[in-house]
């Protein structure tokens, strides 16, 4: 469990974990960030007061990391042979949630990553959305089907070596996920079994449309770095609508994004062929055309038009 600024949140987080009934024995591993709010007190509260607080371990840092340096060493300090991830602000809802995941990947050694479905809940804890995942969304994933909404608070996965492997990118889980496919499948168990929080301090709920879309983009570059090379062009087709989302909004940061693509490409230029070459480049040329695209239709329409010649 990584923290920062979870005054309010805290506690819920850390008793939905203790709350767990297990047959196995497990740490709880907590990464408080520097926390300038009661955080790192209402931990402490715990750890007095608490009949299972001898399974925490606190590490409560003097300096700020930042998420993704305070992510990683959190992982690091990891021993069991599975992990499973609730982050601060969130909270697990089924008691016996560690029990059936880490009962799943026993029995399947060639699944690498178990999630569930979830539950949206505002800073009162009130529902706002039921069951984050559609029940008819298959439940079995390969790195051809990624990448995927895999609610990070239910994670439960093997315990491997992520250092130097995981590119620093906003979406840290997204990436995470598609290094963890290259050892095996991922599974969705259709059970509710934890809530994320919508509020003003979220990482990613609280970010304005044109820096969620800056934060996918950065995201996919680095994607670019672990997948297959058979799904390159997959890649890029989503890389290339969301420049076009951009350009929509902001054609200052639009071009900006737009060289950055360039350098990722060249990066990855001798592993393409020159069909592909030839797709990627008359794609460029479309998000290239200076015109903005303000209409959603002429916007849908050459969304088609890079799934057709990139993916499809």
């Amino acid at each position: 469990m990584i923290t920062y600024l979870h005054q309010n949140f805290i506690i819920q987080a850390i008793e939905s974990v203790l709350m767990q009934q297990t047959n196995f024995e497990f740490e709880f591993i907590i990464a408080d960030d520097c926390s300038k709010d009661q955080t790192v007190q209402h931990i402490e509260r715990v750890l007095k007061n608490h009949e299972k607080s001898e399974v925490i371990k606190l590490i409560s840092h003097s300096e700020n990391k930042g998420m993704y340096d305070n992510f990683m060493f959190a992982l690091e300090q990891c021993q069991g042979t599975y992990i499973a991830l609730c982050e601060g602000d969130d909270y697990w809802t089924d008691p016996l949630k560690l029990q059936k995941q880490v009962d799943f990947l026993e029995a399947n050694a060639d699944f690498e990553v178990c999630f569930t479905n979830i539950n949206i809940v505002n800073k009162d804890n009130h529902i706002v959305k039921e069951q984050l995942i559609p029940s008819e969304r298959k439940n079995i994933y390969e790195q051809k089907d990624l990448p995927i909404w895999a609610p990070t608070l239910t994670r439960v996965f093997r315990n491997r070596n992520f250092q130097n492997v995981l590119p620093n990118v906003p979406g840290l889980d997204t990436v995470m996920l598609l290094y963890q496919s290259n050892f095996g499948k991922i599974k969705c168990l259709d059970e509710i079994t934890g809530s994320y929080r919508l509020h003003e301090g979220g990482v990613f709920s609280s970010k304005s449309k044109i820096k969620k879309i800056e934060a996918m983009l950065l995201t996919m570059f680095g994607s670019l770095k672990l997948i297959d090379r058979k799904l390159y062009l997959k890649y890029y087709a989503m890389i290339f609508k969301k420049l076009l989302a951009l350009k929509i909004h902001d054609v200052k940061r639009f071009r900006w994004f737009r060289k950055l693509w360039t350098k990722n490409y060249r990066q990855s230029f001798k592993k393409l062929r020159f069909s592909e070459h030839i797709k990627i480049w008359v794609a460029f040329s479309i998000i290239s055309m200076p015109f903005i695209l303000k209409h959603k239709k002429t916007n849908q329409f050459f969304n088609k038009v890079l799934n057709k010649l990139l993916v499809y």
